[in-house]
């Protein structure tokens, strides 16, 4: 048997290959080494003809090319894959800490984490990307025209809304752009043709009608993410008179993403680090019942809500952030108010709270939690009624900037203190009357103390429980022949002090 042996004949050795005139010569095998055209290259097949394995495996080859997109660089070719992610992309970095922050197309908002962003891409274009190549990269573009100062970012008056961009002094709606530093997005549309008033007649059977105003200013503060007259909110009324409900009212139009639900116990205390940073990247924060606030909490509180800017961080973060009150607002739902409320005298304090009074009680067969469920036909409805509601907070807010209508009356100290003397606890009103006063010599049973404090407060109490509220009030108790006396206390007539004159 006689094997054929195969080699470059003399003319393909000296590159002469169209001259080559051996069937046995190896170049030839190797089409005398320039590169068969191939599928690749744009060959058209004969299917005509019979399709042999080779022509299979190339096929399968030129598929999972077009799956996968090429990888057009070497390492040593970052600068030029820095030039292009940066090209396709809008990066932001924040001089303070040197994070990363890119812009989201789809949303129109910048995000965080824009170096994950980066790698990608960098895996995407580098064959065989290693970690120094994504870090060289990195580093360029973090170098290179993206810095800024984290105010900018952050302290932006843009609001971004799904439809675009609304400008808060002249009311004009732009297109989403890089342009405009924005990072959280509203969840409506500003649409100032829509006319569905459901929801906004359904807030006026809530409220008084001279809180209108107030209502809106809330609602526009939360929607500009500013806050310029240093207020929070309280929500006071009795149970079912939907307080909550307004609440949730807000939380529709500007998202549950851009709340916070921290519990005023938590952020207010001495001994948390880590409280106020709950509230970066927020626009409110919603509390309830504040009843049981300390004397230092509610300074503390005051310090909140008066500008001043608090330095917080998170936990495992040493990055220095500063929470800016006059971008955010303080809201609280309540029944009842504490006693030390009414004895506030700091006028700084009281004038960072807005009392709103809830009156209108519904009956127990009225209340629904899930009232919303019947309320609205369905969820381009609801959509509708939140954008209506905007509709007409813009609208009012634009008036008041060409000075067609006053602005807004917030309640001053003397309003604010006759609300807290209302709102104080009929039991706090008892004492705060001094219907018990100063008298040597004589001395008062706490049966005549019950009676009287009875008759005041409109309902039945034992010995027990009134001993207990006279303790907590400073009075001394003291027994005699198996009674409760308390010596050296008289009751006052009406001529002698100015109290409360029961109808």
């Amino acid at each position: 048997m006689t094997v054929e042996i195969q080699i470059n004949c003399k003319e393909c050795l000296r590159d002469r290959h169209d001259t080559c005139l051996s069937e046995n010569c190896l170049c030839a095998n190797n089409n005398h080494g320039v590169k068969k055209p191939s599928l690749a290259d744009g060959v058209k097949v004969d299917f005509d003809k019979p399709i042999d394995y080779s022509f299979v495996k190339e096929w399968n080859q030129v598929n999972d090319s077009i799956k996968q997109e090429p990888k057009s660089f070497r390492n040593d070719n970052w600068d030029l894959v820095a030039d292009i992610i940066q090209s396709d992309n809008h990066i932001l970095t924040l001089r303070e800490n040197n994070n990363m922050w890119y812009y989201n197309k789809l949303e129109g908002i910048y995000k965080p984490y824009a170096h994950t962003i980066i790698a990608e891409a960098c895996q995407r274009l580098i064959q065989k990307c290693q970690n120094r190549t994504v870090k060289e990269i990195t580093e360029t573009i973090r170098r290179n025209k993206t810095m800024i100062d984290m105010a900018d970012l952050f302290e932006s008056r843009h609001i971004s809304v799904k439809n675009g961009i609304l400008e808060p002094g002249t009311f004009e709606l732009k297109p989403h752009s890089p342009e405009h530093f924005t990072t959280t997005k509203l969840p409506f549309s500003v649409n100032f043709k829509t006319r569905n008033l459901k929801l906004w007649n359904h807030i006026l059977t809530i409220i008084d009608v001279k809180d209108i105003n107030l209502i809106m200013e809330l609602i526009w503060i939360c929607i500009s993410n500013y806050n310029p007259f240093k207020k929070m909110f309280i929500f006071k009324g009795l149970t079912n008179t939907q307080k909550s409900t307004l609440a949730d009212i807000l939380v529709w139009i500007i998202g549950n993403e851009n709340i916070s639900r921290e519990k005023p116990l938590q952020f207010l205390s001495s001994s948390s680090r880590f409280s106020t940073s709950k509230f970066i990247g927020k626009r409110m924060n919603i509390a309830s019942e504040i009843g049981n606030l300390t004397e230092d909490m509610i300074e503390n509180m005051k310090s909140l809500v008066g500008a001043e800017l608090q330095n917080t961080e998170r936990k495992g973060d040493n990055t220095e952030r500063y929470f800016d009150p006059t971008h955010f607002v303080f809201l609280y739902t309540t029944n009842t108010l504490g006693k030390i409320y009414s004895s506030i005298n700091d006028n700084s304090v009281i004038t960072r709270f807005q009392f709103l009074i809830f009156r209108n009680q519904l009956d127990d067969s009225e209340t629904n939690g899930q009232w919303y469920n019947e309320f609205f036909i369905d969820e381009k409805d609801k959509q509708s009624a939140i954008e209506t509601i905007v509709n007409i907070v813009i609208n009012y807010k634009k008036a008041q900037s060409l000075g067609k209508i006053p602005k807004t009356k917030w309640s001053n100290i003397v309003d604010t203190k006759k609300i807290l003397d209302e709102e104080m606890p009929i039991e706090d009103k008892y004492f705060k009357d001094e219907r018990i006063v100063s008298k040597i010599g004589s001395r008062l049973t706490i049966e005549e103390i019950r009676k009287d404090f009875e008759l005041f407060v409109g309902y039945k109490i034992t010995n027990q429980n009134l001993g207990n509220i006279l303790k907590r009030n400073g009075f001394i108790s003291s027994q005699s022949n198996s009674v409760t006396i308390f010596k050296n206390k008289a009751f006052a007539s009406v001529t002698e002090q100015s109290q409360t004159i029961l109808e």
